[in-house]
This record gives C-alpha cells, sequence and structure tokens, in this order.
C-alpha cells in the first residue's frame, strides 16, 4: 500500500534533514527503490525551484519535497511545486492551514502530514491529508516527547485502514520494521 501511494518499489521515504536532503541524496534514494524527499523548508522560492528542477534532471522516479507549515513564503512554495508538478508534498512543523491544504490537493498532489497525536491525525484525516508520519521523539523530537513505539500502538490501529501512515525515528532493526507491518 505504501508503494502504491508513494510509486515506489519499497515504501521507505527518506527524511527531508534540512541542507542534507538536497538533489543528489533525493535523487539515490529515489533511483534505489525507495521515496527521496527534498527538504525544502528553509529554501527560498527560487532555490526549491531550482532543487526541484534538478532533482528531476537527475531521476525519473517519484520523489516528494517537504514544506514548513510555518514558512513565510508557504502559498509560494506550494505554487512552485505546483509548477514544477511534484506529485507528493509533506507538510511538517505545525497544523497546516485549511487554504494550504486545499491549494495542494486542489493542485493535484498527495498530502503528507507529520502527527504527534492521535487526535491530531484524526483531523489532518478530516481535513483531506492522504497520509499520515508518526515520528517519535527518537528522530530528532521535532513534534514531540513521545516515543515512536507508544506512538506506533496509538495511531496504527486507529488510522492505517483510512490512509497510510508511515513510522519514522528509532528504528533501527529489520525486525522492528516487520512488526511496525505486522
Amino acid at each position: 500500500r505504501g508503494c502504491d501511494f508513494l510509486n515506489c518499489d519499497v515504501a521507505i521515504m527518506g527524511g527531508a534533514m534540512s541542507w542534507i536532503s538536497e538533489r543528489n541524496l533525493v535523487a539515490a534514494i529515489s533511483n534505489a527503490g525507495g521515496f527521496g524527499v527534498l527538504a525544502g523548508g528553509a529554501m527560498p522560492t527560487d532555490l526549491l525551484r531550482t532543487e526541484i528542477q534538478e532533482t528531476q534532471k537527475l531521476t525519473r522516479k517519484s520523489f516528494g519535497v517537504n514544506l514548513i507549515t510555518m514558512h513565510p513564503d508557504l502559498d509560494q512554495l506550494i505554487d512552485v511545486c505546483l509548477d514544477e508538478k511534484v506529485t507528493h508534498i509533506v507538510l511538517a512543523g505545525g497544523m497546516p492551514s485549511a487554504p494550504a491544504i486545499k491549494k495542494i490537493k486542489d493542485g493535484g498532489v498527495k498530502l503528507i502530514c507529520f502527527t504527534p497525536t492521535l487526535a491530531l491525525g484524526k483531523r489532518l484525516v478530516r481535513m483531506g491529508v492522504d497520509a499520515i508520519v508518526i515520528e517519535g521523539m527518537e528522530a530528532g523530537g521535532h513534534i514531540g516527547p513521545v516515543s515512536t513505539s507508544v506512538l506506533a500502538q496509538e495511531v496504527l490501529p486507529e488510522l492505517c485502514e483510512k490512509v497510510p501512515v508511515f513510522v519514522a525515528g528509532g528504528i533501527g532493526r529489520g525486525e522492528t520494521m516487520v512488526s511496525y507491518l505486522e
């Protein structure tokens, strides 16, 4: 299900690490069969456009663009993604606004958002988000103090039938990946 949603061979999404997840890493992940995510959150619009275009030159495979909801030019960054025919946008860094979600969805782009709680995950799904990422504190602690294993137990049983749910943070062994898939 994750592979179909991301249009890739393995449902492994590269983390959008600011200033690290740039065109070369994103294309390498996508070319290897995963799903690269360009870290566009700290970029001005002209740099984002260049990075998307340069990534498209390095891969014909699917990749996404991560945008930060509190970026002052979020609306223009979404426009760049739509103009450049990005297929997936990952919104992070806070609760996305209804107009931002509508703009992305109206543009035909698949939308992925992070949730630190079940209640917020349910709200995002009601707002039209296509997939959820649950990320525990082990992945940098960006979105809260709860561990991945606790979030997975809370969120997966409630949302995995509604939307694809991707799990991030503190996963160091294949057995752990298998347990989340089960």
